[in-house]
């Protein structure tokens, strides 16, 4: 059966780092822990991380979340009220984030109906034939895992230090809502992320990026998603730990994207 057409107000929105109201930010950091807590709960071994650890954070973790520079976290929204956002972004009841001009993108994900979220983590710099702690080659992934478990990076690459270089990014926390799936969703987000990789690879003047995604083999459906997008696999047996300490292999997908430059 062919899979029902996205809806017409469906979009992928970035979430802003800074704003200039405390109210803009607290409701945008409620309307993601809630949407984040129930991916937990609904698909557990999707994650690196539980229902009840996450449940426990306290409110400045969760802001760190949404405000720390280096993951972007991508909303998919059913937005019912888009035109008349977009034709007016003069509402005094909510402030404009000081983050570029993303007053009417904020406008929307206060107002609309959050069904999917995933979280782009990077860009670092990847040296070429660094090798790993086994002494093997290196590969763009081990930027972001550590004893078979996602880590954070440090430091956020300095801005200089990414001209010409080959960057990495890693591609977490893919979601969306149940009742709403195979709506093209999905797709959305994953389009946005990868034109915002296009985006830094201008802007910083990279030579070419790498983009991973893990993926649990008994997902089918999500890989020719992904294939669909210009992901192949990469590595069809990759260890991982769940939050339990049970290691199992996942399927890691990666893409690589060119400076237009080149």
């Amino acid at each position: 059966m062919a899979a029902p057409p996205p809806t017409s107000d469906s979009d992928a929105i970035l979430i802003p780092k800074t704003y200039s109201s405390p109210k803009d930010l607290d409701e945008i950091i409620n309307r993601f822990k809630k949407l984040r807590l129930h991916s937990l709960k609904v698909d557990p071994v999707s994650f690196s991380s539980t229902y009840e650890e996450e449940s426990q954070f306290p409110h400045d973790k969760w802001r760190s979340r949404i405000q720390s520079p280096l993951p972007r976290t991508f909303i998919a929204i059913n937005d019912t009220v888009s035109k008349r956002i977009t034709n007016d972004t003069t509402d005094s009841s909510i402030s404009s984030p000081c983050f570029g001009d993303t007053s009417t993108s904020l406008l929307r994900l206060i107002r609309s109906e959050w069904v999917g979220m995933a979280t782009l983590l990077g860009p670092i710099t990847f040296p070429e034939e660094t090798t790993n702690e086994d002494g093997a080659v290196a590969k763009p992934w081990d930027a972001f895992i550590k004893d078979q478990k996602y880590k954070m990076p440090g430091d956020v690459s300095k801005v200089e230090d990414l001209k010409g270089a080959h960057i990495v990014y890693l591609v977490v926390a893919v979601f969306t809502l149940p009742e709403v799936r195979r709506n093209g969703h999905a797709s959305r987000l994953l389009k946005v992320i990868i034109k915002a990789i296009h985006d830094d690879i201008d802007i910083y003047g990279a030579a070419k990026a790498s983009i991973t995604i893990q993926l649990e083999p008994e997902n089918p459906r999500a890989l020719r998603l992904y294939e669909s997008l210009g992901f192949s696999v990469w590595e069809k047996a990759l260890p991982m730990a769940d939050p339990w300490g049970n290691v199992s292999h996942v399927i890691s997908l990666g893409m690589t994207v060119h400076s237009q430059s080149d």
